[in-house]
């Protein structure tokens, strides 16, 4: 796609910055956005403009100024506990800021490509499929949801894909997969729940997906994870594996035993046929993401 210009909200996070260097390198214009100074080197092809997405004067002026043709919004507070401890906040960052966005995006007939979470889901008769009733137990979830409904009752040209436990390369942001790594290296013990259920999504594939929902310019609801239904003690140890280090220093216990102050779905994980349909998506489980 020639002259198409695809502007990305959270460049500064781990999908914002793999995104902000594939689809510049695919010949994309891209304006990379985030609330404060960029974090990450600048790609051929790509701009960054600071913006809050919580401003709706910002978002107003940055979206008049480059006039894109697809918004990708992966700005998000994701710390589920910080989520849980300051509703207001959350609301803001991961719901109302769509608010911001819908005029320009109506009037322009711009198409938006949302990322959202498995935490819109209970948990308690996962993995799921797109149309499976949704039942958040934490705000964080509560926001995600919102967030998609604001979109849908809006009649965007939209696409929405939910995502779960992102994770990258130990070269790439700090994320799960250095989290571990660095604990392990370091001889630190690592308490890790057996008890939840998750289906890890490497950060690469899903840019792929993105890539090609821009392309074949498909929309709806879509799940994007490996596939690979694991426990997080099972996808720690997984990660152990791959580095060489002494999965002895893990232990695994139960959710109750944590103490975490928001409430986690046991079993979030995501069925992804659709996808794998409509983008002949592979995606790669943990191991052979990291190997």
């Amino acid at each position: 796609m020639l002259d198409y210009t695809v502007l990305i909200t959270g460049a500064n996070g781990l999908l914002g910055r793999v995104l902000s260097s594939i689809l510049s390198d695919c010949g994309f214009s891209v304006i990379s956005t985030g609330k404060g100074a960029a974090f990450f080197k600048g790609h051929r092809g790509c701009i960054y403009e600071q913006m809050d997405v919580t401003v709706q004067q910002n978002v107003e002026y940055v979206l008049s100024k480059y006039n894109p043709d697809c918004i990708i919004n992966a700005a998000a507070l994701t710390d589920v506990d910080a989520c849980e401890k300051n509703h207001d906040l959350c609301l803001s960052v991961n719901a109302h800021s769509i608010s911001y966005f819908i005029p320009f995006l109506k009037q322009n007939d711009v198409h938006l490509i949302h990322v959202s979470s498995d935490f819109i889901f209970d948990g308690s008769c996962g993995p799921y499929k797109e149309d499976d009733p949704c039942n958040p137990i934490n705000y964080y979830g509560v926001s995600k949801l919102e967030a998609e409904k604001l979109i849908i009752n809006n009649n965007l040209k939209y696409t929405i894909l939910r995502t779960s436990l992102l994770f990258g390369k130990i070269d790439d942001k700090f994320n799960f997969v250095t989290w571990v790594k660095s604990n392990l290296e370091n001889g630190s013990k690592l308490n890790i729940v057996d008890d939840q259920y998750r289906t890890a999504t490497f950060v690469y594939d899903l840019a792929d997906v993105i890539l090609k929902v821009i392309q074949k310019e498909k929309y709806g609801v879509y799940h994007v994870s490996s596939g690979e239904v694991l426990s997080i003690y099972q996808i720690v140890c997984n990660i152990a594996k791959c580095y060489g280090l002494d999965a002895s220093m893990i232990n695994r216990i139960k959710s109750k035993e944590l103490n975490q102050f928001a409430r986690r779905p046991l079993n979030s994980g995501l069925l992804i046929k659709k996808a794998i349909k409509d983008f002949n998506f592979k995606p790669r489980t943990v191991f052979n993401a990291l190997i």
